[in-house]
């Protein structure tokens, strides 16, 4: 193409006839305090800059995949919940077996009397009595002087040990344990599934965070093409090359790619921002994501007997697509049991439960002004052991609401089983197909970014050549960038389906809509 001069209008001579040429001196002048001028507002700019870095807080910092899971697992709201439930559980959980063992207690008390009308009645008797008494007197006062004395001391000592066995409890206590077991089992399965959805969570908000930059980037190449293909055919129009409707339309093509520009930067930010709220950094942190997403072009198959390595985590995980092992199944699993063990305890209720308890005292009266007795061999001991049963005669039908109410608790909890292992299928048939789709999307897509790019290119030719329309340019270019958004996208889903399905057997199952109920 042979380059044509530009005309250009010459307007210098009307406008020294409006405005007369400026004297040399003042010019000169001018330019000398511009230039001094320059250091100073560089200065500012520099200060200004300064301060808005001091302002933004501390410098980026590099984060990894590996690192955003530690981070995460640390600092996670949902993984302590489930945490402060599995530690809650472990205690009810040794509640519940406290049952099988011997209760011991122990007590000391000290009673000071500081009225007593057995002491009142001793003071009576003796100023009531003669001088002088016969022998049958002072016999009867020898015989009952020591009870005198418990009665009427001023300080008695106990010390108490109490003992407790249950013996038989007609299954109460080991429905109470069955039930405790399952608690324990669930808040277990609990934290697992709590860690593996965090992970899942924190994994896509990373690859969210990496495909946003460079869908952010790709919007910004394709501004740049837009603003290049706008020059060349504002370039065209003023040599007259190019129609006055193809500059329209170049320039409409430009400005519509501008709010793409940002909004792509908008999705970033958002992304940054929820991957920081995961991790607990400041939200204003700046943040390096070194794990990008992997792009060997091309996919290759995932057997469900090998490992899925976790990028950037240094490990793997094999899938597990087994109902059986998901983590759901097993906390249903887990409730049916206590369910029937809670059904036993209810049909033994009629029978009676047994219970050995003995109860051992040692009481001791120092004399006045003492504070403990002299001896061991002064205090008095008291011990009893007991052996009781109890049975119930007539609860006016509770016994029988208490049987019905736990074979409804049992029916329910195997039909919501047999309901969360159909779930659980469908949930890991639902998984492996997805990463089929994922598979077959990147495959698709790999390729074809890079047919597109050449077919725009030659686009670009044709239209600086003159051979083709702004029309053609426009449609290659929107091509090159869907291409490459779709294998963006396509990879970053990809990533995801391989972690789901790797984690599969500790992931919680998805709330099911009613319309998949039955």
């Amino acid at each position: 193409m042979i380059a044509h001069p530009i005309p250009v209008p010459d307007s210098r001579l009307s406008m020294t006839r409006i405005h007369p040429a400026p004297d040399m001196s003042s010019l000169l002048s001018r330019r000398v305090g511009a230039l001094i001028l320059i250091p100073a507002f560089a200065a500012v700019a520099f200060a200004t800059a300064a301060s808005a870095q001091g302002a933004s807080g501390a410098p980026p910092i590099a984060v990894s995949l590996s690192d955003a899971l530690r981070m995460a697992a640390g600092v996670s709201h949902t993984v302590n919940t489930a945490a402060a439930g599995a530690r809650r559980a472990r205690g009810q959980q040794r509640q519940a077996r406290a049952q099988f063992f011997p209760q011991l207690s122990g007590g000391a008390g000290y009673q000071r009397t500081l009225q007593s009308q057995f002491a009142e009645i001793q003071k009576r008797d003796d100023a009531s009595k003669p001088a002088s008494g016969g022998s049958a007197t002072s016999n009867s006062s020898d015989s009952f002087g020591s009870i005198t004395k418990i009665f009427s001391s001023e300080v008695t000592e106990t010390v108490t040990l109490n003992f407790s066995q249950n013996v038989f409890t007609a299954g109460r206590v080991e429905a109470s344990n069955a039930l405790a077991d399952a608690a324990r089992t669930a808040a277990d399965i609990g934290l697992d599934a709590a860690r593996a959805q965090v992970a899942l969570d924190v994994a896509q908000a990373y690859y969210d965070a990496v495909a946003a930059k460079q869908l952010a980037l790709i919007a910004d190449s394709t501004l740049a093409q837009a603003e290049r293909s706008l020059q060349h055919t504002t370039l065209a129009n003023e040599v007259g090359s190019a129609s006055e409707f193809d500059l329209l339309r170049a320039r409409v093509a430009r400005d519509n790619q501008r709010p793409v520009v940002i909004q792509a930067k908008g999705h970033r930010e958002i992304a940054l921002l929820r991957l920081r709220q995961l991790l607990g950094v400041p939200l204003a942190q700046a943040l390096v994501l070194t794990t990008p997403i992997r792009d060997e072009g091309a996919a290759e198959p995932v057997l469900l007997e090998r490992p899925i390595e976790i990028p950037g985590a240094n490990r793997a995980l094999v899938p597990d697509t087994s109902s059986a092992r998901r983590s759901t199944v097993r906390q249903a699993e887990a409730n049916v049991e206590a369910q029937r063990a809670a059904l036993r305890a209810a049909r033994w209720e009629r029978l009676p439960s047994v219970q050995v308890t003995s109860l051992y005292q040692r009481f001791a009266y120092p004399a006045t002004g003492a504070i403990l007795p002299n001896s061991f061999g002064l205090s008095y001991p008291n011990w009893a052991v007991t052996a009781g049963f109890s049975f119930p005669i007539f609860t006016g039908g509770r016994i029988a609401g208490d049987r019905m109410v736990a074979e409804a608790n049992l029916t329910e909890a195997e039909e919501s089983l047999a309901q969360t292992k159909e779930f659980a299928a469908l949930d890991a048939r639902t998984a492996v197909m997805q990463m089929e789709q994922a598979q077959a999307a990147y495959a698709a897509s790999v390729g074809t970014d890079a047919q597109a790019a050449k077919a725009y290119a030659i686009a670009e030719v044709r239209q600086q050549e003159g051979i083709s329309t702004q029309v053609e340019l426009q449609q290659a270019r929107t091509q090159y960038e869907q291409a490459q958004l779709n294998r963006v996208l396509a990879a970053k889903d990809l990533e995801i389906a391989r972690l789901r399905l790797a984690l599969l057997k500790d992931l919680p199952l998805a709330t099911p809509t009613p319309a998949g109920r039955r």
